[in-house]
């Protein structure tokens, strides 16, 4: 649906959404977790019908960025 001319968002600020993990969802950080990878899903459009070229997440509040 996200292709078709009708549906497409254009000529907005950059705008993403986190969908996992979810709102209040607390991960625990201890040495059996950070073993293993962890996948965060959501999406991001950038409008006018550009590409979205990067997009960062931050664990830290904003201190430090990591390349996703």
């Amino acid at each position: 649906w996200w292709y078709k001319p009708e549906c497409m968002i254009n000529e907005l600020n950059i705008n993403s959404v986190i969908t996992t993990p979810g709102h209040d969802e607390v991960l625990p950080i201890n040495a059996l977790t950070t073993q293993k990878p962890y996948t965060m899903k959501g999406y991001a459009y950038s409008g006018g019908g550009r590409k979205v070229t990067r997009v960062e997440v931050t664990l830290d509040g904003g201190e430090t960025w990591q390349v996703c």
